[in-house]
């Protein structure tokens, strides 16, 4: 009798909410089927994690269910495999499962691949890892299935393993140019159950390979990747698409680093609208956009807007400091040109942002809370994360030279990358003063507890924003450090790692919250020499505070108000200071349509903005522009 076929898991995770096919893991299966020498023997199984709770799970019980597998498969003389796909959000859940499943059968072959393992030499000496694939994985994992085991993988090119105690690194596998020649991962990935019903809420997609920039933080334009761009054939993307929204699949998500910046780009922006009118699908179309935002990005954008589709429109600035743009290799991008673009789509009412990195080497807190209020002052939506040193990028290598400081996130050391606490030109305190103030950013602006009245004063010549944020977050702290008792809020890291749960928190009682914020508010201005704005800005924080995501299911409350809500609302969205008499004394009443869910749909502030109150006006012609992040899904914002 023949032997079963030999076993192969092919793990995959997702990022927090964002549940999405397995596309990934999906591409090797069906690339070995394609392609593979010995098909028969291998039975290739797709294992694919919703979070981290579900890797738990299968932990559980995997004794029961795949270690007999390769139990049955080693006495038949055959080597099974288990591979893993690491990125940044499942590095540690993955490491911790490849040590678990090493320890209980160490002689399965154990391979990983994916952005987070390309400097091979920081998993192979500590980690039960037999083999790391380098760059494009597809051939060089089907050729691993198909070389015997007698033979040494110094036969194939693109892999990095241990022998006799040193590193060997193979010849660098050449990228693949022809993209259509790698068959789809739709053709082994089950979109909709039995019954016809989809399985997944999003997927993420690639039409292209390879970013044209080589920006030191970031792991795209590296040799894993590659500069050049090279793209499937719209008959294979359209293809592919038509089977996406056939399934019911909502949101397409492309992993493309420079969308806009191909020429082809526009048809296949062109073609999912196509989609949009004749299935209702997808609901919102997502992408990391070109950096050089031409006049063609520019079209895509606004066609995709009028469409219905676009969740956001993203300059990918990072910073404005001269000397971190030009450590980070973006010194002459096209996107740092960004005030013409973000004036135009804002008065066409896209949904448009700026994101901005603190912790960059070259940057320092000064010149970053500068480079703030200039982006509060052009930009209805800022997006600022914390540097997180990854392993293949340039920094990463450097970080000897630029006297790089690091702490592990959430304790996770390099599974997880490290945040960036200090560089050659910020010191520790300053790097984590930085990080206290993005917390305060993402609270009080991006979770939308004081958005308008954040705007206003950035658009004052004489106010600095950065010292107010900080003032706020420490007063939060202080109020509720007895209530939050098993955190310490006095630590600004814990601050920054707890801001979801302080966030939550402090929105279970809004009339404590926004007494504390006006008094702080109002202190602020006294000390500025400013009190010439506390009239107005009382006004503006009654609106925020009407206007605040709210615990507990939808509400329609009637607000009064002492100024001209509309006009004043109208200006500040458009990020213009209203006229002085929209904020004269003006009696007025208003409706406020919340939907709620604040600690249940909503549980950080990322989500903040889309689940806000919104003014029931017919005259009202702006509302603050959406962002919509993976964890609040569109089908739940209000109507």
């Amino acid at each position: 009798m023949n032997a079963l076929p030999c076993p192969v898991f092919l793990f995959s995770m997702d990022s927090d909410q964002f549940w999405a096919a397995p596309t990934t893991t999906g591409g090797l299966k069906a690339y070995y089927q394609a392609y593979g020498k010995q098909t028969s023997q291998y039975q290739l199984e797709l294992i694919h994690f919703r979070d981290s709770d579900a890797v738990a799970a299968w932990q559980s019980r995997w004794h029961n269910t795949v270690l007999p597998k390769l139990k049955t498969a080693l006495d038949a003389g055959q080597r099974p495999v288990v591979g893993f796909s690491m990125y940044t959000w499942n590095a540690a859940e993955f490491l911790s499962l490849i040590h678990q499943i090493k320890a209980a059968c160490p002689e399965v072959l154990c391979i990983a691949g994916g952005p987070h393992v390309q400097q091979a030499e920081d998993y192979l000496f500590e980690d039960p890892i037999d083999l790391i694939i380098l760059g494009e994985g597809e051939t060089t994992f089907q050729e691993i299935l198909d070389t015997p085991l007698s033979n040494p993988w110094t036969e194939v090119n693109g892999l990095a393993f241990l022998k006799n105690g040193e590193i060997v690194k193979t010849p660098e596998r050449r990228r693949r140019t022809l993209l259509d020649e790698l068959p789809s991962a739709l053709d082994v990935i089950d979109l909709v159950d039995a019954d016809g019903n989809c399985l997944y809420d999003s997927i993420s997609y690639e039409t292209s390979r390879g970013c044209p920039f080589k920006c030191a933080f970031c792991e795209w334009g590296t040799g894993a990747i590659g500069t050049k761009m090279y793209q499937f054939s719209m008959k294979r993307v359209r293809s592919d698409w038509r089977r996406i929204v056939d399934a019911g699949i909502k949101d397409i998500w492309l992993a493309d680093s420079n969308f806009g910046a191909l020429k082809e780009d526009l048809e296949k922006a062109q073609y999912i609208c196509e989609l949009k009118a004749e299935t209702g699908l997808p609901s919102s179309f997502a992408t990391s956009w070109s950096k050089k935002h031409s006049p063609r990005v520019q079209d895509i954008v606004l066609l995709l807007h009028r469409n219905g589709l676009l969740p956001h429109y993203q300059l990918a600035l990072q910073t404005l400091t001269p000397l971190a743009l030009e450590l980070s290799n973006r010194k002459n991008m096209g996107a740092n040109k960004y005030e013409p673009i973000a004036k135009q789509m804002a008065s066409e009412g896209v949904p448009i942002a700026a994101e901005l990195i603190w912790g960059l080497p070259g940057d320092n807190l000064p010149e970053f809370e500068r480079n703030l209020d200039q982006l509060l002052r052009t930009f209805p939506n800022l997006n600022i994360f914390a540097y997180t040193l990854l392993p293949g990028t340039e920094f990463y290598e450097r970080r000897e030279e630029y006297k790089i400081e690091t702490i592990p996130v959430a304790g996770y050391g390099k599974a997880k990358g490290e945040y960036v606490v200090a560089c050659h030109t910020f010191d520790r305190d300053q790097g984590i003063e930085g990080y206290f103030l993005i917390t305060a950013h993402i609270l009080f602006a991006h979770g939308h507890l004081l958005p308008l009245s954040i705007r206003y004063l950035a658009l004052q010549d004489n106010i600095t924003t950065a010292p107010l944020l900080r003032k706020l977050l420490r007063a939060v702290c202080a109020e509720y450090q007895d209530e939050l008792n098993d955190i310490d809020l006095s630590d600004r890291m814990v601050v920054y790692e707890n801001r979801a749960r302080l966030y939550t928190a402090i929105l279970q009682n809004p009339e404590a919250l926004y007494t504390l914020l006006r008094q702080q508010v109002f202190t602020y201005l006294d000390a500025a020499n400013c009190k010439q704005h506390r009239d107005a800005i009382a006004n503006i924080i009654d609106l925020d505070q009407a206007l605040s995501p709210r615990v507990g299911g939808p509400t329609e409350t009637e607000y009064s108000f002492n100024f001209d809500v509309i006009s004043s609302k109208t200006a500040l969205d458009c990020l213009s200071l209203p006229a002085p008499e929209d904020l004269s004394p003006k009696a007025q009443r208003f409706n406020v349509k919340s939907p709620g869910g604040v600690g249940t749909i909503l549980k950080d502030p990322d989500g903040g903005g889309w689940l806000r109150g919104e003014i029931l006006s017919p005259t009202i012609e702006v509302q603050t522009v959406r962002i919509m992040h993976p964890n609040v899904k569109p089908q739940l914002s209000p109507q």
